[in-house]
Parts: C-alpha cells; sequence; structure tokens
C-alpha cells in the first residue's frame, strides 16, 4: 500500500513539478498602435523582476520566463509610449503587441525652471554614484559582434557571459575596463579566428564595448564649448512622464541624452559622429596600411529596478576605410556591429568571477567553448538582430550556421 501510494503521488505531484519548471515563451512583434511602425529596442519583462530583453530592428522579439515567474506581470515599456502590461498567461497567447503614444501636451507636466542644458548634464553627471548602483551586481548579459568586409558579411560571434560589475564609482583610468567578465557560452562562425585579420584588431571587442558605457566610464567632453552646444527640451517618456532631451545637432555630430528631471539619472544615449566622408580619427594599422574611422555610432539605455539605473543595453557600428600608404588609395572598407543586451540581473548575493573563471585579456577569437545548441534555444537573445536575411546569406557560403557552430 505505501507503494501503491507513492507512485499516486507521483502521478499527481510530479506533472505539477514539472509546469512550475517548464519555460515560457512569449513572441511578438511591437508596433504603434496608430501608425503600425515597428517598434526598435522597446524594453520587454517581468514587473519588478530583473529579466527581459528587447526587440530587434523589426520590433520583433522572443522572451523566455522561467516557469516560476508564470504568476508575474508581463510588461512592455518605451519612451513616448504608454507600457503594455498583461499576466504573462495572458501575454503568451498575444502575438501583435500594439503601443499606444504617450499624451504630447506637457503643458500640464512640463518641470519650469531656469537651468541652461549644461547645467542639467552637469547635475546628472555629479549623481551618478546616487542614481546607479554602489553595491556589487551580477549580471547575465547575451554579446554579439558582426564584421562586414567591402559590403559583405565575413564572420559572427555570440557570447552568453556574466558580469561582475563592483560600482559606478569614478574610475582612476577611463581606458581599463573594471568589470570582470566570464563566459557561459560562445558560438562562432567559420574563419572567426582569423577571417581578415589585418582589419580587425587582435584585443578584446567585448572589453572596447564595456569601456563604451560613458556614464560608468565618465569619458565625456569636458570642454566648455561641449556644453555650450547642448540644447534643451522637455519630451514625454513612458506612462505620460515628462524627460529633459539634453542634445546636440551639427552637421556630423548628433547627441540625445534622455535625463529623469527628478533624480537626473541619465536613462538613454545616443550619439553619432562623423559624416561618413572626412575621417574621425586615423592611426597606422600597420606599415602598409592606415586605418581611418569613418563614422560612430552609439546606444546606450539603462533599466530602473529597486531605485537604481542598471545597464539594460548598450550597441555600436564603426564604419571604417582603410588606406594603402604607398598608393594613396583606398584599399578597403569595413563595419563592425557590437551589442550587449543585460537579460538578468542579480543584486542580492553576487557571485564574484574569480580569476579561474574571469575572461582572459586577449580577443574573443581565442575563447573556446563547445557549441549547447539546448542552452541557446531558451536563452534570452536579441531577436534576428543584425542577423537579417544579407547576414545569413554572406556567412552560409560556408554551410548552415548550425553546422559551423557545431564545427568551430
Amino acid at each position: 500500500m505505501r507503494n501503491l501510494f507513492f507512485i499516486f503521488s507521483l502521478l499527481f505531484v510530479a506533472p505539477n513539478l514539472l509546469a512550475q519548471q517548464k519555460t515560457i515563451t512569449v513572441s511578438g512583434k511591437v508596433t504603434d498602435k496608430e501608425t503600425g511602425e515597428a517598434l526598435i529596442y522597446a524594453t520587454i519583462g517581468l514587473r519588478g523582476i530583473p529579466i527581459g530583453t528587447i526587440s530587434n530592428a523589426k520590433g520583433e522579439f522572443d522572451f523566455h520566463i522561467p516557469g516560476e515567474y508564470a504568476a508575474e506581470t508581463f510588461m512592455i515599456s518605451m519612451i513616448g509610449y504608454e507600457s503594455f502590461i498583461a499576466p504573462v498567461t495572458k501575454a503568451e497567447s498575444i502575438v501583435a503587441f500594439k503601443l499606444k503614444k504617450s499624451l504630447t501636451v506637457l503643458s500640464e507636466v512640463m518641470v519650469i525652471d531656469s537651468l541652461t542644458a549644461g547645467d542639467i548634464f552637469k547635475i546628472a553627471i555629479n549623481r551618478i554614484t546616487k542614481n546607479y548602483p554602489m553595491e556589487p551586481v551580477e549580471m547575465d548579459g547575451f554579446y554579439r559582434d558582426v564584421k562586414m568586409v567591402g559590403g559583405k558579411y565575413v564572420s559572427l560571434l555570440e557570447a552568453a557571459i556574466t558580469i561582475y560589475d563592483k560600482d559606478y564609482e569614478a574610475p582612476k583610468d577611463y581606458t581599463k575596463v573594471r568589470e570582470r567578465v566570464a563566459i557561459k557560452e560562445i558560438r562562432k562562425s567559420y574563419d572567426y579566428d582569423f577571417a581578415y585579420a589585418k582589419y580587425f584588431e587582435e584585443y578584446n571587442l567585448l572589453e572596447d564595448l564595456l569601456l563604451d558605457n560613458v556614464i560608468k566610464y565618465r569619458s565625456f567632453n569636458d570642454e566648455p564649448l561641449f556644453y555650450q552646444l547642448l540644447q534643451r527640451k522637455t519630451v514625454i517618456g513612458s506612462d505620460n512622464k515628462p524627460l529633459y532631451l539634453v542634445f546636440i545637432n551639427q552637421p556630423g555630430y548628433d547627441l540625445k541624452i534622455f535625463i529623469d528631471p527628478i533624480t537626473y539619472g541619465i536613462l538613454r544615449l545616443e550619439f553619432g559622429y562623423g559624416n561618413g566622408i572626412e575621417p574621425i580619427y586615423n592611426y597606422k594599422r600597420s606599415r602598409k596600411l592606415m586605418h581611418n574611422v569613418m563614422r560612430l555610432d552609439k546606444l546606450i539605455e539603462f533599466e530602473l529596478h529597486n531605485e537604481k539605473l542598471y545597464l539594460k543595453y548598450i550597441k555600436t557600428q564603426y564604419k571604417n576605410v582603410w588606406v594603402n600608404t604607398e598608393t594613396g588609395k583606398p584599399d578597403q572598407t569595413t563595419q563592425l556591429f557590437q551589442e550587449l543586451l543585460i537579460n538578468h540581473i542579480n543584486n542580492k548575493d553576487p557571485k564574484w568571477v574569480s580569476s579561474a573563471r574571469k575572461m582572459k585579456r586577449y580577443g574573443l577569437q581565442y575563447q573556446h567553448k563547445n557549441y549547447n545548441k539546448e542552452f541557446w534555444e531558451n536563452y534570452n537573445v536579441i531577436k534576428e538582430t543584425p542577423l537579417n536575411k544579407q547576414i545569413v546569406h554572406d556567412l552560409e557560403e560556408h554551410g548552415a550556421l548550425e553546422k559551423q557552430f557545431e564545427d568551430n
């Protein structure tokens, strides 16, 4: 009888346990309710729970939710729009997520003051240690870089990483990365290790991307002219909340910084530099090659958790022209795309990344792990961005990407 009772217990209890552990996937497309326009980089997550993803360049996303959060509230938010909120169980059956624009009448909510754009930005910088985490935090993230040579995509690398970040204290050296990174999983296309090495540095591209977090590393322009060029206006954030928009709009130089008018926390930064005709800067890559950087684009976004702003997403794109120093003529054009999505934050019991686990300082092309297909199928990545049809077409001249991941 005791054995029969145990068997019946398994029949009724085990399915419930499995249901609790099963991953729930919400997939869909985020659009403007009125125009139908795809909403890019909308934040997808759970209210009050520090996990999530973002929509891609087509507004699409796949969001894998651990079964333990089945009773939580699903949420999509974006500057300028009212948030979409629904129970996870309901969101699971929706594929078209249409966001309504926030009210555009600012007269009722505008914060009236006499601060200049430069004043607002200086206050925001001075309050970094109040608005951003000053206690250690562990972050899981998805990293991707794609390289293009002569208008053709030549390599791809994706990695699931863990980042240990001590705090947002001002660094002594803004050129030296302070985070400690461990690689959980990695996958890459054929020839990533050595393809077109003469055009791409051998150093660690992921570390470079982390250094592009100008808020953490305080790598702002501090020249008086920069502050004189800054302008300001009030715009609508998410859910009709006003934000300061501090900006510069000059030929070949575009800067937008969205700042909370109450806390002066920097929520989002968009930056574009270069006209594509004249180099921003250049240096000799080798005796025969001059590297001209023609255009730089950068996007950094933060998300609020427990009254602190944590890194959510960072993206950079470099456009380059390589010149033969002997002939003075262009040798090749290249582009480098990089992005990092933080898909989980642990600020309760962050685990130190030990020296044994820490990613080595040399390039990602030398980091090796076996391809774990099952892991990637349930991992929150940025859906198909920038893996559009052209990228896949170019890379699969060497064979199917899945096969490349397995073999490489």
